[in-house]
């Protein structure tokens, strides 16, 4: 499949958007929960569309200067609080380093303690309305392990969503687990689109997040036109062939292989 944008190859976090949008999906405003300096924002403007709105979200106040830049330069408002399902404020557990600061009860948050700080906490519905955000709103969603809280304080805004690219953590236990998101998103109409970036833990290989991708079942366009074109099919089906050639030439390497070490062991 051609992309809108060739900079992008298929495994980036913009790519899904671009689909989106060759398949027909409105996009008016970006909504980056966890935008940290503005960057996913300025990237999807610049390669997608600059005349998108943009709205940038931060709970850390060493963000401010940033989003404050991009606010005095593009018009485009920001607020540095953290989201969740109220409004008032939460208590945070201090992180090892600001980029890994959490919300999400799993990892401290709502503690009282000495290695807690207190923050401003908002609704997403509250803070679009504030702002008087216009849909179709796509969301991006990076709170390190609170996506579930964020989504409970946004059922009005997800009315006006087409899409959300969330970071979804791989837990073995402890905070909302990616069937729980896409539980909770299902059951307000939306389905998976894409999954992205997979990543990796260092010590041992094993998958440990990856970015889940989700279109609103009004916008989904899949389905309208065929798995492939008809060139594509041939291509696969010669490929297909092909491939079945060269698995049987090294299915006889393997058993001779194998017939060896079968003997070598008796």
């Amino acid at each position: 499949m051609e992309l809108a944008n060739p900079t992008f190859p298929r495994d980036t976090l913009v790519t899904p958007m671009i689909m989106m949008i060759n398949g027909g999906v409105p996009i008016t405003t970006l909504i980056d929960i966890g935008a940290a300096d503005g960057t996913f924002g300025l990237t999807v403007l610049d390669a997608v569309n600059a005349g998108m709105h943009l709205l940038n979200i931060d709970a850390q106040e060493t963000y401010t200067g940033s989003l404050q830049r991009i606010q005095s330069m593009l018009g485009e408002p920001y607020r540095i609080t953290a989201v969740g399902d109220h409004d008032g404020e939460i208590r945070v557990r201090k992180p090892q380093h600001e980029y890994w600061l959490s919300t999400a009860a799993h990892m401290g948050a709502g503690k009282d303690g000495a290695d807690t700080i207190a923050l401003p906490c908002r609704r997403l519905d509250s803070i679009c309305a504030e702002v008087g955000v216009k849909g179709p709103v796509f969301i991006k969603l990076d709170v390190e392990g609170a996506e579930l809280d964020v989504l409970k304080g946004s059922d009005a805004t997800l009315k006006e969503t087409c899409g959300l690219l969330i970071e979804c953590p791989v837990r073995q236990a402890g905070g909302p687990q990616f069937f729980d998101i896409y539980r909770h998103l299902a059951e307000r109409d939306f389905s998976l689109f894409d999954m992205v970036r997979m990543s990796h833990r260092g010590s041992d290989a094993t998958l440990y997040q990856f970015y889940a991708v989700f279109i609103a079942n009004r916008f989904d366009f899949r389905g309208k036109s065929p798995l492939r074109s008809v060139s594509q099919q041939a291509e696969v089906t010669a490929a297909v062939v092909e491939r079945r050639q060269n698995l049987m030439a090294e299915n006889t390497s393997l058993m001779a292989s194998i017939k060896l070490k079968r003997s070598l062991a008796l």
